[in-house]
């Protein structure tokens, strides 16, 4: 792959990675929200920091705003 593909492929994952953090960290905050005890069903402790630790490298490696 050239250099010139590399970055318009790299350009094109971090966009899309806006789209996946946004509704990946909208739905868990609201099943977060709607969880008894805050227990997430399906997940668990260590499952849910994964996901949790997932949203963070995205948040971080995702294309900013405006750019």
């Amino acid at each position: 792959m050239t250099e010139d593909k590399q970055q318009k492929f790299t350009s094109k994952v971090r966009r899309g990675l806006n789209w996946v953090h946004t509704q990946a960290h909208t739905e868990l905050e609201r099943i977060k929200a709607t969880a008894p005890g805050g227990r997430v069903p399906g997940f668990n402790a260590a499952e849910l920091a994964d996901v949790e630790a997932a949203l963070l490298w995205i948040s971080q490696n995702k294309e900013a705003p405006g750019a």
